[in-house]
């Protein structure tokens, strides 16, 4: 895997902590992580780095991540690989091309859009994974000591947390606690810890729903019927729009296993009297006959077929409160229209490890918490905005919405590209750090 020399420019190296006079001794912040999926994961391995104590809390008693295939676009491939994430190790896979059909009655018509200039133009490759291999991959660098970093993170599975104090005291099942100097929540759409940080959320709203297939490629290049559909090669991102149903198709793996996803709205998944019918047998089939034949050949392939409603959120007032964060889909839900959500929860990570780098004592918690906030608030609520459109019209925003938007608002969809791929949380990080001096 490259990764362009020299895309993080030699200012951004992160100094590590000089805590003195915290509440728990090590001369380290204490922090806790609820959560162990890829935005806890990766909070820990940036806390780490920056020389902290932590501790990784997850309900489950063997954290392995669910689901088919992810993405990781350059804005967090470049995180990762100034990690030092292995991208060997997690097999990764760079997209060749990005194939757009816009008219789903004729796969014929395309626009294929070159991957090649990524890594030159943004710093680093538009990655696809098995999901399995990225949380794999990240936990092995949080758990384990590394050539630059004896410390690692300790990881307790099978164990819920019930509760946490504005103090930073975590509450178990059990009826014990642990007291921390940043509690870390990274437990997802369902997070029990918003309210710590708001007094009121804004409901999430299920706004589409979709449905996972992982296909070998080899099957579907067996088939005369699809294997046209892949000429182009098995390692590029395709996808296939139509007005409020999408389907997304990449490999991973080397290219080895295909992975679809078909989008579509909830409105599929209730009959005439409002009753919800997702679960019911045939539904599968019901979905996919909303998509164009050849789609549905390739998943017919699939032996499995995953299937998860997508949330999406009204942006909170806030992402942080005093001892407590709220990072990935906790502070932020959205649908994968933009690849954007893991990359969303790793940005977030790796600005609360700059964020808490050079700390002098555990009181400045709360102040790093307000720099976060203002750090990161319009990036994702802008970031929520565009992952939640099948077709982005700026003309549609409303001011509050266009007030996301640091400078100016994306017309096209290059000028998107742009505002995803380019941004660069870490050197922006710094740079809210040396204002604060």
């Amino acid at each position: 895997m490259t990764i362009r020399d020299g895309s993080l420019h030699e200012s951004n190296e992160i100094p590590q902590t000089t805590v003195s006079g915290t509440r728990d001794s090590g001369g380290k912040l204490r922090i806790g992580i609820v959560g162990a999926g890829i935005g806890g994961l990766m909070a820990a391995v940036a806390l780490l780095e920056s020389g902290h104590d932590v501790e990784i809390y997850e309900k489950s008693r063997f954290k392995s991540e669910v689901g088919a295939a992810i993405c990781t676009p350059p804005n967090s491939s470049r995180i990762l690989a100034h990690y030092g994430f292995d991208f060997e190790q997690a097999r990764a896979t760079t997209s060749e091309d990005s194939i757009y059909f816009t008219d789903p009655s004729d796969l014929g018509q395309k626009r294929v859009v070159p991957c090649a200039d990524f890594t030159p133009k943004y710093g680093a490759p538009f990655c696809f994974f098995h999901r399995v291999d990225l949380h794999s991959e990240l936990r092995r660098l949080a758990t384990e000591p590394t050539d630059k970093r004896p410390r690692s993170a300790r990881l307790h599975l099978g164990t819920s947390v019930t509760g946490v104090d504005d103090d930073g005291t975590l509450w178990f099942e059990d009826g014990t606690s642990v007291r921390k100097d940043l509690v870390v929540a990274a437990d997802g759409i369902r997070s029990a810890f918003v309210s710590r940080v708001v007094e009121e959320a804004p409901r999430a709203q299920h706004h589409m729903s979709i449905m996972r297939y992982l296909v070998p490629s080899e099957t579907v290049l067996a088939d005369p019927e699809v294997a046209g559909f892949f000429v182009d090669g098995l390692k590029s991102l395709r996808v296939v729009d139509n007005v409020d149903k999408r389907v997304i198709i990449y490999g991973c793996r080397g290219g080895s296993l295909q992975n679809i996803g078909l989008i579509y709205p909830p409105r599929l998944g209730m009959d005439a009297a409002g009753n919800d019918i997702s679960e019911s047998e045939g539904f599968a089939s019901k979905v996919m006959a909303e998509f164009p034949e050849t789609i549905q050949s390739i998943c017919r392939e699939a032996k499995d077929v995953g299937q998860w409603q997508l949330f999406t959120r009204a942006p909170l007032e806030r992402l942080a409160r005093g001892r407590v964060v709220l990072i990935g889909d906790a502070a932020h839900p959205m649908p994968p229209l933009r690849a954007q959500g893991a990359s969303m929860a790793i940005e977030d990570a790796a600005a609360l490890g700059v964020l808490l780098s050079q700390v002098e004592s555990a009181d400045e918690v709360p102040a790093r918490m307000d720099m976060f906030n203002k750090l990161r608030w319009c990036r994702v609520a802008a970031t929520q905005l565009l992952s939640s459109e099948h077709r982005w019209d700026p003309s549609q925003l409303s001011a509050e919405q266009r007030g996301y938007f640091s400078g100016d608002v994306p017309h096209t969809e290059d000028d998107v590209e742009k505002y995803s791929y380019e941004y660069d949380v870490i050197r922006d990080a710094l740079e809210l750090l040396k204002e604060d001096r």
